[in-house]
């Protein structure tokens, strides 16, 4: 079983407007919605993949019905339900500019009532050899080190942690915590290290290994310059395909699904890190947020070339 960790979800809201520009009028726009926040993403992907999968969440008592439904047949849910409604997120995409602006809500208050009613369901379903995702931001009044908690909760049950956060959020989810598989992309590895910015993929697999411990390995996603998958003594670099691209929005939380999967199934490195990169490959192709179609999946995986640098 994986389970999935979404403290703070969200209504994915995508707009399509060529040469966006800040401060002009847009009237008469229809947005598509759906639900998301980026463990609803990794957790919808999975259930593409096959995977049987478990979701966590937050959830405002506005929006449920929406992420219920959206949900149904995919993979069980665990939702505490709090006050108010879900927060909003506001993607733009500029295909003419290949350019894509995202605006992001704050979510509802939980309470520390809420939070043990999370972390006391994940315990009760964790098993020995399962997976757990902590993905996403960190809903306000949940405690910072809510995912160090939940990743020594793993480590006592036997069951391997991975995290996907925000730089913000990182520090104080390493603090005496650890995990299986982290994916920062690399403008986020450049952050928490205070690093300039690279894509060069030997130093990207140095930087990764400066986290390690509390990583055993990092999925480190690069965009068009395709990803690096690193652990202590070795590192690969996959080379994307060009493809078609409609919106890169989720296709992260895609990469992530498709390596936890890899996970599961006892998958060699090289053979995770070709799967993770052809679902995010996929997702960039839809035109849903957080969404693969398997043909997608299987036409990127045959494209992708892994070489191995370290």
């Amino acid at each position: 079983m994986i389970h999935v960790l979404c403290l703070n979800p969200a209504i994915d809201k995508l707009y399509e407007i060529d040469s966006f520009t800040a401060g002009e009028d847009y009237p008469g726009q229809r947005p598509a919605a759906q639900a998301g926040g980026k463990g609803v993403n990794v957790a919808r992907v999975l259930s593409q993949l096959g995977a049987q999968a478990h979701l966590y969440a937050f959830m405002g008592e506005d929006s449920e019905a929406m992420f219920r439904r959206e949900m149904a047949g995919r993979c069980g849910c665990t939702f505490v339900t709090v006050p108010g409604a879900c927060r909003t997120t506001i993607n733009i995409i500029d295909r003419e500019n290949r350019r894509e602006t995202v605006i992001t809500e704050a979510g509802p208050q939980v309470t520390q009532e809420d939070v043990a009613a999370l972390l006391g369901a994940l315990r009760s379903g964790l098993r020995a050899g399962d997976i757990v995702c902590c993905s996403g931001s960190v809903i306000a009044g949940a405690p910072e080190d809510i995912y160090a908690q939940v990743s020594r909760l793993c480590e006592a049950a036997g069951a391997r942690c991975a995290l996907d956060c925000n730089a913000q959020t990182l520090p104080p989810s390493l603090r005496g915590a650890r995990y299986a598989l982290g994916k920062p992309n690399e403008r986020e590895l450049a952050a928490l290290l205070s690093c300039g910015r690279t894509q060069d993929a030997r130093q990207i697999a140095a930087m990764a290994r400066r986290l390690m411990p509390p990583y055993e390995s990092l999925l480190v996603s690069m965009g068009a310059a395709g990803g690096v998958l690193a652990w202590e003594k070795g590192a690969l670099h996959a080379h994307v395909p060009d493809m078609p691209v409609v919106s890169t929005v989720g296709s992260g939380d895609a990469s992530l699904a498709g390596a936890l999967w890899a996970m599961a199934q006892g998958y060699s490195p090289e053979e995770t890190l070709r799967l993770a990169m052809a679902c995010g490959t996929a997702n960039a192709m839809n035109g849903d947020v957080g969404s693969v179609r398997m043909e997608d999946v299987r036409a990127a995986q045959e494209r992708i070339y892994i070489e191995e640098i370290a």
